[in-house]
C-alpha cells in the first residue's frame, strides 16, 4: 500500500537559502509566447510529421521557446538506445530553445515486451545521460536551466521575466504505479522509486515557492509534466476497478498548497490523453482545504494522431489572469 507523503508546504514562513543560481532572462518582447507540444511521434512513420511541427514552429517569428511535454516514442516502440538518441537528436532540431520533461514510454512503460522487456529504472538513467546532462535545454541554441541534483536532473526550473518555470518528473501509466506481469521489478521496489521520485517533486516545489521570498518574486508560474494527473490515468474509475492508488494524489496535494501558498497564478501544462484542453479545474479533490482555485489552470497539448497543430500559450506577466492558450494550425495559422 503506497502511503501519502507528506510535505509541509509552510512557505510564507520558509527561509529559501537559495542564492542566484537560478537562470533569470529577460525576455526580448513581452508578452511571453511559447509552444507547447508533446505525446509524438507515435512511431517511424510519424516521425516525418513531428518534423513538420518542429519546422512550424521554428518558422513563428512570436515563438520565444518550446515545451515538450513528453512521450518521445510510441507505447508499442522499442526502448532501444539508438532510437531515444534519434527521438533526442530530432528535439535538438528545434531553432528556439526547447525544454523537455521526460514521459512514461520512453522509460516507465519500457518493461512491456513489446518494449524490449527493460528494467524502467534503468532507462530512465539512460535518458538522463543523453536529454539531461548539462544544465540547459534542448534545441540549437539552448538556454541554461538549474537542474534539481544529479540524481534527478530532469527537474528543472527556471526564469524569464517575472516568470518562473518548474519542470517535474511526474509520467503518466499512473505515476509508474502500474505494476503489471512484465515488470520484473518487486512492488517494494516499484514503491521505492515511486516514492523517492515524488519526495524529489515536492521538494522541488518547495525550493520553487522560496522564490517569491526573495527581492523581486515571480509574479506566477508555469508548471510542466508529462502526465494528465486530471482526467487521465491514476484514481478515476480504473483505479477503483483496480483496486489501484491514485498515482498523483500527492503531488497534486502539494501543487495546491503551492497555489494557497504563493497566492500568484500557476499554470499546469501537461500532455498524456493528447487533445488540447485549456481550463481551471479545482484541486479540492486532492485537498479538501484548497483556497485559491481562481489562480489554478492547466493547459494540454496535441498529441498523436494530432500532428498538424500546437498549442501558442502567452503569458502577460503580473495580471490578474495572465495565461491564454490557443490551437494554431501548422497549415493556416494562425
Amino acid at each position: 500500500m503506497i502511503k501519502p507523503i507528506l510535505l509541509t508546504l509552510a512557505l510564507l514562513t520558509f527561509k529559501t537559502s537559495l542564492a542566484s543560481d537560478l537562470p533569470h532572462t529577460h525576455p526580448t518582447s513581452t508578452p511571453l509566447t511559447f509552444a507547447l507540444i508533446g505525446d509524438q511521434p507515435y512511431g517511424a512513420f510519424f516521425v516525418s510529421s513531428t518534423d513538420k511541427v518542429i519546422q512550424a514552429v521554428n518558422s513563428r517569428p512570436e515563438v520565444q521557446w518550446v515545451l515538450h511535454v513528453g512521450d518521445i516514442k510510441g507505447g508499442g516502440e522499442r526502448c532501444d538506445n539508438d532510437l531515444l538518441k534519434a527521438r533526442i537528436a530530432q528535439l535538438n532540431q528545434s531553432q528556439k530553445p526547447l525544454y523537455y520533461t521526460p514521459g512514461d514510454n520512453e522509460w516507465t512503460d519500457c518493461h512491456r515486451d513489446s518494449n524490449g522487456n527493460y528494467n524502467s529504472q534503468e532507462r530512465l538513467a539512460f535518458l538522463r545521460k543523453i536529454a539531461f546532462a548539462k544544465p540547459q535545454s534542448l534545441g540549437q541554441h539552448p538556454a541554461p536551466v538549474l537542474q534539481q541534483n544529479k540524481q534527478f536532473p530532469e527537474n528543472a526550473m527556471w526564469r524569464i521575466g517575472n516568470t518562473l518555470f518548474v519542470t517535474l518528473n511526474v509520467p503518466g501509466s499512473n505515476n509508474d504505479l502500474e505494476a503489471p506481469a512484465s515488470r520484473k521489478e518487486s512492488p517494494e521496489a516499484i514503491e521505492a522509486s515511486y516514492l523517492s521520485r515524488e519526495r524529489a517533486n515536492e521538494q522541488w516545489l518547495q525550493k520553487a515557492a522560496g522564490e517569491f521570498n526573495k527581492e523581486s518574486p515571480p509574479t506566477e508560474t508555469v508548471i510542466a509534466m508529462q502526465a494528465n494527473p486530471l482526467d487521465g490515468s491514476g484514481g478515476g474509475w480504473l483505479g477503483k476497478l483496480l483496486n489501484a492508488p491514485n498515482g498523483y494524489a500527492s503531488i497534486m496535494k502539494a501543487i495546491a498548497g503551492y497555489v494557497d501558498t504563493t497566492q500568484r497564478p500557476v499554470l499546469l501544462a501537461h500532455g498524456d490523453t493528447h487533445r488540447f484542453v485549456f481550463d481551471q479545474p479545482d484541486l479540492s479533490r486532492f485537498d479538501p482545504s484548497f483556497k485559491h482555485p481562481e489562480l489554478f489552470h492547466r493547459v494540454e497539448g496535441w498529441g498523436h494522431p494530432f500532428y498538424n497543430e500546437w498549442v501558442r500559450i502567452t503569458v502577460r506577466s503580473g495580471q490578474e489572469s495572465p495565461f491564454n492558450a490557443e490551437s494554431v494550425s501548422i497549415q493556416t495559422g494562425p
